[in-house]
């Protein structure tokens, strides 16, 4: 089922190398094996392409080695394409025999159609978010806590180009984290996000696993397919995936740092904490750097709205925090289900958890 179109021109293939089992248990020593430590049970998305297919292996034959945790195959059909269904079966069939592994596949309830047709962009982001949330829905219903999933390396290069051109700032740049916390249930490990996809094919032929291409993936209706094909131009100046990913790498360490300056910072602004409201002493949130202000206003929305995949758009968070700091008479207003209020005589910001109707 290999598809003779794929995206890797044949000297790309020739040249790559296949990621080896110790080369794989180094990448899951470098933070993730601590982080799996005395862990029973792990999920694993794998919509059959090589990436994934390759990653399911490579755990498998990790997990087998070391005694360690049962890994269940989570595939999804999205319901776009009638090969869908099909192919998530299929990815069943390939894993039935491998040691310690089961399969799960998954789908993800149709929307009702609307009048207006919905943009390419929208259709990708809707089957992201439902391919998420049938995984999560499956982990928690199995008290399964770390999924992996196959990110890799070109992945990496392509968001921080769809997210430049979307005008991202410091957050998005960063790209994806090697361990994210999708909920306060589920924890997201990407361990290939320095391995290079045709290392990824490489190490399907190494093990003679098939796989199946999806052929979105090469659609120029859709931005990512787009951005996959200007990157030969890209390379050609020297914007390789490597040195994207590496950029991202930084960007997510400064990240981390400011985060951190943030966390310290809320210790030091907060006034008054509990679980519907929160109390920010004024004068020494304008006397932070302003990045580092916005920070501590993000996490106190956040801490107070309700619990969701995704908080408030960044572009709303900045107007509020900038007319939080300049507006002479700043007029309460919601956000995030966060009503948020300066109290100019008592020279404070009072955050409450809105009330539901």
């Amino acid at each position: 089922m290999n598809n003779p179109a794929f995206s890797l021109d044949q000297e790309q293939k020739e040249r790559a190398e296949p990621l080896t089992q110790e080369g794989f248990a180094g990448l899951l020593a470098s933070g993730f094996t601590q982080m799996l430590a005395g862990v029973k049970t792990v999920a694993v998305g794998v919509s059959g392409g090589p990436d994934s297919m390759a990653l399911c292996k490579l755990l498998a034959q990790w997990s087998a080695d070391n005694n360690g945790p049962k890994i269940h195959v989570l595939s999804v059909d999205h319901g776009l394409r009638p090969e869908g269904a099909q192919e998530a079966a299929q990815v069943g069939e390939w894993v039935k025999t491998w040691p310690g592994v089961s399969h799960a596949a998954l789908s993800v309830a149709k929307k009702e159609e609307s009048a207006t047709p919905t943009p390419p962009s929208r259709i990708m982001e809707n089957a992201r978010e439902g391919r998420y949330k049938a995984m999560a829905a499956y982990c928690k219903q199995h008290g399964i806590r770390h999924l992996f999933l196959a990110h890799h390396q070109d992945d990496q290069a392509e968001t921080f180009l769809f997210r430049l051109s979307k005008g991202s700032g410091l957050d998005g740049l960063a790209a994806m984290a090697p361990a994210q916390d999708y909920s306060a249930h589920l924890t997201l490990l990407r361990p290939l996000l320095n391995v290079p996809k045709a290392q990824l094919v490489a190490t399907c032929a190494h093990h003679g696993l098939a796989y199946v291409e999806d052929p979105s993936n090469a659609s120029e209706k859709f931005a990512r397919s787009r951005l996959r094909k200007a990157r030969a131009a890209l390379e050609e100046e020297g914007l390789s995936a490597k040195r994207l990913a590496v950029t991202a790498m930084r960007l997510a360490r400064a990240r981390q740092a400011l985060d951190q300056i943030a966390d310290m910072a809320l210790q030091d602004i907060t006034i008054e904490k509990d679980t519907s409201r929160i109390v920010l002493n004024y004068e020494i949130l304008k006397a932070w750097p302003g990045e580092v202000g916005l920070r501590v206003l993000i996490k106190a929305i956040n801490m107070l709205g309700p619990e969701s995949d995704y908080g408030p758009r960044m572009e709303k968070m900045e107007a509020l925090f900038e007319a939080l700091m300049l507006e002479p008479e700043f007029r309460k207003r919601t956000l995030g289900g966060v009503i948020v209020e300066r109290d100019d005589k008592a020279v404070q910001v009072v955050l409450e958890k809105e009330k539901e109707k």
